[in-house]
């Protein structure tokens, strides 16, 4: 199943959505492969060839077990368990790191990490009178313009937008694996953060104000501010240019933010955001970007203490 980019705050948690398919295993689809095997697709053909050839196999044992291997062996080290886990179960223990510091004061607005770390974002200023309102309808109106231009987009920028980021940073599944899976942990602590601020704000969507703003798309079931598409886009570019610095050259810092910018300005274009949402999501964004490298950057010769420092230190050797 794929989810909205930012559309319910659960981005992500599939690992790295953006790499399937792309390993090579494509033959292995429909009634007999590892999908069907790993129940993510039904095949009672599978099932049943499993069945028969497990009974024809096992047609002289009398019920004893016979030989098996009765070692038994103190626990993986951890770091090579996390080798051995799927990345799924990867996500879950990266996401309970991330979040389990974090807290929300209701009273300032504000959301608080481990060692100091800290985030706050203000009310939205169209709020404050109708005539602030008025103008930043306004603006969501006039950017209808450029849908002609921005609809595809717009439409391919509802799920996770990996392959405009792979477009930048010649990202492939195979040598970049961890790093996708990287992109996708600091996408779940946005959406999980974002969430918090848009429960506490509640704001309104453009065109719960006007019939006039007519979205291209199906307006988010959740509210306005901030932008979870711009605090997801912003982690992202915070993250990648810690991580990649200038190994792909010197462009990738100003084409990183231009991408984040693009991806934040074409939901004001397709109607379900306002501008200000924008640059509240942006900041938020960049602050998380900084919260997720404190807790997971680690050097290259240091060895992991968590599940987050394995993750980087894994991501970043595919850039060496």
């Amino acid at each position: 199943m794929r989810l909205p980019f930012a559309s319910e705050g659960t981005e992500g948690t599939e690992g790295t959505e953006g790499t399937e398919g792309t390993e090579g295993t494509e033959g292995t689809e429909g009634t007999s492969g590892i999908a069907a095997y790993a129940g993510d697709r039904t095949s009672t053909v599978l099932a049943n060839g499993l069945l028969t050839t497990h009974g024809e196999l096992t047609r002289g044992y009398s019920g004893d077990i016979s030989n098996p291997n009765l070692t038994i062996a103190p626990p993986l080290d951890p770091n090579v368990a996390l080798g051995r886990w799927s990345r799924r179960v990867r996500a879950q223990l990266y996401t309970f790191e991330l979040v389990s510091g974090l807290s929300l004061n209701p009273a300032t607005a504000t959301l608080s990490g481990n060692s100091g770390w800290s985030v706050k974002v203000p009310a939205p200023d169209y709020e404050t009178t109708a005539a602030k309102l008025k103008a930043a309808l306004q603006k969501v109106f006039d950017m209808a313009a450029l849908r002609a231009d921005r609809l595809n987009e717009i439409l391919t920028q509802l799920s996770v937008p990996y392959s405009y980021f792979a477009m930048l940073l010649n990202l492939q599944p195979g040598r970049h694996r961890f790093t996708y899976e990287l992109m996708s942990a600091a996408l779940i602590l946005s959406g999980i953060a974002v969430m918090q601020f848009k429960h506490h704000y509640r704001v309104r969507r453009p065109a719960d104000h006007s019939p006039l703003v007519q979205p291209v798309i199906l307006t988010p079931s959740h509210g306005a501010y901030p932008a979870g598409h711009s605090s997801q886009a912003n982690v992202l570019v915070t993250v990648l240019n810690d991580m990649v610095g200038t190994k792909l050259g010197g462009d990738l810092a100003t084409q990183l933010q231009a991408l984040a910018d693009r991806i934040s300005e074409n939901r004001v274009v397709a109607g379900v955001h306002y501008e200000e949402d924008m640059s509240a999501g942006a900041a938020l964004g960049k602050k998380l970007g900084a919260y997720f490298i404190q807790e997971a950057k680690i050097s290259a010769t240091a060895t992991p203490k968590s599940a987050l420092e394995w993750l980087w230190k894994n991501a970043a050797a595919e850039w060496s």
